[in-house]
């Protein structure tokens, strides 16, 4: 008998009603908050991912879906959707619209990871790009529509932990004085952080194995080494959720999802769905000011992103 293939899935009913039920909440909000759909397509150039979620990181590294086409070219399914959504932003000149582009996007996205409880290869992300400013009071909206669709599906007991991880001018410094701290006391840590100590080294601080923990917490905070700018930007992001009524923590350890974004970072914890300190929603926020410069100077001119994935 053939099966599904190892790590994916059938949704059947009474599940997909609920699957329903969840697309609708975010597809109000979204729409309360004047952030149209976006679709892209699943398959996409290998390149795309390579160069903008980053050639070092443990997606294209590890995790990717990659084929060779027919004509020779190289296709990957989709690891996630920021990339896509950026390259439909600047292939149909959406920059020509007047104003900050809000969008949103809904579907599968597939990542060969070894399959476990509730981790799949092929799962289903929610998220929204705005794109064109760099706020903090969009960063602060992003987020509060993020906790505006978690009252829509009657979510409970989450946790908004938030970070920074600088920008082009602050982060490269910071790096440097890392994987200086990190030549010291890697070959005392896991594998995955002996290698990402080399690699990518922002990575390690989010290690979860125990015994690197205390290594972790001796190690540099980036938001002691912000530059005047991201840390004013920083300060105005909180100081507007505060305004919001919006409850958070600083976890200055907090650097992933996509290492590529700059400016804030924020995650969403919820115990109830969460397993093993797993991850079940996160938010990273400011906008591309000019996705164009993108094109020539790659991930270096992606100063700032403004996304929710959940």
């Amino acid at each position: 008998m053939i099966r599904a293939v190892k790590g994916t899935r059938d949704l059947l009913p009474p599940s997909t009603e609920v699957w329903n039920l969840v697309e609708e909440a975010a597809r109000r909000v979204f729409r309360a908050y004047n952030y149209g759909e976006i679709r892209t397509p699943i398959l996409e150039e290998t390149q795309l991912f390579a160069r903008g979620v980053g050639e070092e990181t443990d997606i294209v590294t590890k995790e990717m879906y990659t084929f060779e086409d027919r004509d020779g070219s190289s296709l990957t399914l989709r690891p996630e959707a920021t990339a896509s959504v950026m390259r439909a932003y600047i292939e149909q000149r959406l920059d020509q619209r007047p104003g900050v582009q809000k969008l949103y996007y809904l579907g599968p996205m597939f990542r060969r990871e070894r399959p476990q409880k509730g981790r799949y290869r092929q799962f289903f992300q929610i998220g929204a790009e705005a794109i064109g400013s760099e706020s903090p009071s969009l960063d602060a909206e992003v987020i509060e529509m993020v906790v505006e669709f978690f009252r829509a599906i009657r979510l409970e007991g989450f946790q908004l932990l938030v970070n920074s991880v600088g920008c082009a001018k602050c982060r490269p410094a910071f790096i440097a004085k890392l994987r200086e701290e990190l030549a010291k006391a890697a070959s005392s840590m896991c594998a995955d952080c002996q290698r990402r100590a080399g690699t990518n080294p922002l990575r390690v601080l989010d290690c979860k194995v125990p015994e690197d923990q205390p290594i972790i917490e001796g190690l540099p905070s980036i938001v002691d080494h912000l530059c005047p700018e991201c840390g004013a930007h920083f300060d105005a992001v909180r100081e507007s959720l505060a305004e919001r009524g919006i409850e958070f923590e600083v976890r200055t350890r907090l650097v992933r999802v996509w290492i590529i974004t700059c400016g804030p970072r924020s995650k969403w914890f919820t115990e109830r769905w969460a397993r093993r300190t797993r991850w079940w929603a996160a938010a990273a926020t400011t906008a591309w000011p000019n996705p164009w410069e993108r094109r020539s100077t790659r991930r270096a001119s992606a100063s700032r992103s403004a996304r929710t994935a959940w």
